[in-house]
């Protein structure tokens, strides 16, 4: 079974000017370990190469990550592996940390698998000469044997231990949607309101999340705790996020997928999506998982339909509605939260920009600027609205590092690192995007959406394909500056609201702010079949 190390060979990422990395081994790290202290740079999942390789048999002296959310944290936090090894309480650090060893007496072991360049050029600098990569160790331990253990391989077998020493638990739910955001966060709070006798268990890519009583959290990197509930969880309720393929679905559990739009989504997805359709594992990957999914979670024929296809699925449809956009019915509270996190006056209104990424370049992703003029944007909203007004600048989460590029200021304030779209949702009183499929829920409760696409043939063209015709879409549709003034000036509300209306009956969108009720009614009485 493919790991990420085997498709970062099969895409060359290990080929590299860098001779210090190319022939190493693990017999060569082991040597060098012996009389030198180990730091670890980096700590993703391929990290638990290390203990896999090693058994146990080296003492981590420091850990080194440059994400905020890793530092001061314990190795015991992140990895089963360190839960009884005597490195379990090393913290981790910053690199400024490298300030505190002689050049001579460390080891350095990195995890990066597509950094490590830049990060052994940045140790030279410093004079750390003394440095392996992991992505390096494992090539050369793979590449003369015929068979070899992955990760996911170790992982198949510790779930099928699972499945053999456990019972599926009646009451437990396994939720994972990254963080404690999106569908699953609303589902929850209906859950807990409804039922107190529920073990609810989120999967989270962060290691502290600040949630509810009632649920317990597992950061994603512990993955012999991740496979243990997922395997004993008699409900699996995930979003666009894959089940991974090393579990094992077994007679009496069940497998909701919520996905990560609403009730209606514009682009392709899935199997009618070209990324996927040129990537075979991502098309193994949707496959599984479409196999695995008894139910999922819809709003509208149109997201029924494009399911069929995308998803190639074939099973039970539940129309309850999208959970995650119930609290834009509930506006007032999550109003005051927004406005309190981001220091605005009462009497501010709000307009969210936020464009989608782009993906035909070379690069994976990348943010395509449109030169939208943010001081006659503005200037358009007074006149025709009045009031003082703040644009938040929301990114993809796949392009928000673009945000830098940006000249921020008071009125212009950059939203992309707050995790709940909903909630910045229902605070605010305009929307503006291109492609993106944020566009419906504001018109579930009628809010005003504007289109600023200046490459909206481009995009067709050479990016992703749309489920619905962009000239088709209930919104007013600009591709400069001038004529985004024009519809904002001639925005006729009530024509708006007929043409939404239209669209959503079209479609067979109704969204009432209950879609988590129902769902979490569905939920238990599953629990009890």
């Amino acid at each position: 079974m493919m790991d990420n190390i085997d498709e970062c060979i099969s895409a060359n990422l290990h080929l590299t000017d860098n001779f210090t990395l190319i022939n190493k081994t693990w017999n060569d790290f082991f040597q060098a370990t012996q009389n030198k202290k180990l730091i670890l740079y980096g700590l993703t999942d391929i990290t638990e190469f290390l203990w896999l390789r090693c058994e146990n048999k080296i003492v981590i002296e420091a850990a080194i990550d440059n994400n905020n959310d890793k530092q001061n944290h314990r190795l015991d936090e992140l990895f089963d592996e360190t839960t009884l090894h005597e490195s379990r309480n090393v913290k981790i650090s910053s690199k400024n940390i490298l300030e505190n060893y002689q050049t001579n007496e460390v080891v350095i072991l990195i995890s990066s698998l597509r950094r490590y360049e830049e990060i052994a050029r940045e140790l030279e600098e410093k004079n750390f000469n003394c440095y392996f990569s992991i992505l390096h160790l494992e090539y050369n331990y793979r590449k003369n044997k015929e068979s070899y253990k992955t990760l996911a391989d170790y992982k198949k077998e510790f779930s099928k231990n699972c499945v053999e020493k456990f019972p599926i638990e009646s009451n437990k739910i396994l939720i994972y949607m990254g963080n404690y955001i999106e569908h699953g966060k609303c589902i929850t709070e209906a859950l807990l309101k409804a039922n107190d006798n529920l073990d609810i268990v989120w999967i989270v890519d962060k290691i502290s999340i600040n949630a509810p009583e009632g649920v317990r959290t597992i950061y994603n990197g512990k993955w012999k705790q991740y496979c243990y509930e997922l395997e004993t969880a008699k409900i699996w309720i995930y979003n666009a996020m894959p089940v991974p393929i090393y579990s094992v679905k077994r007679e009496g559990q069940y497998y909701i997928q919520t996905k990560h739009w609403g009730s209606i989504t514009l682009k392709k997805f899935g199997l009618d999506d070209p990324a996927v359709k040129n990537s075979p594992e991502r098309q193994m990957i949707t496959k599984i998982n479409s196999k695995w999914t008894d139910y999922i979670i819809t709003g509208s024929e149109l997201d029924e339909n494009s399911c069929r296809s995308g998803f190639n699925f074939n099973g039970k449809f539940l129309r309850f509605g999208s959970p995650r956009s119930d609290i834009l019915f509930n506006p007032e509270h999550y109003k005051e939260k927004i406005y309190k996190y981001f220091k605005l006056n009462s009497s501010d209104h709000i307009l969210i920009y936020a464009p989608t990424f782009r993906a035909h370049s070379k690069q994976k992703y990348f943010m395509k600027w449109q030169n939208l003029n943010f001081d006659l944007l503005i200037e358009s909203l007074k006149q025709k609205w009045n009031g003082e007004w703040k644009i938040f600048l929301r990114l993809h989460p796949f392009v928000k590092f673009s945000s830098k590029q940006v000249k921020l200021s008071d009125k212009l304030i950059d939203v992309s690192n707050y995790e709940n779209s909903q909630e910045l949702i229902a605070a605010s009183d305009i929307l503006i995007s291109d492609f993106s499929s944020i566009i419906f829920e504001p018109a579930y409760v009628m809010k005003p959406v504007f289109l600023f696409a200046p490459d909206k043939d481009e995009y067709e063209k050479n990016d992703r394909e749309l489920l619905i015709r962009y000239d088709k879409l209930p919104f007013p549709i600009s591709t400069n500056n001038e004529e985004l003034t024009d519809q904002i000036k001639n925005f006729d509300e009530e024509n708006y609201r007929h043409k939404i209306k239209n669209f959503f009956d079209h479609y067979g969108v109704k969204e009432d702010g209950h879609a988590s009720e129902r769902t979490a009614e569905f939920i238990i009485d599953l629990l009890s079949r």
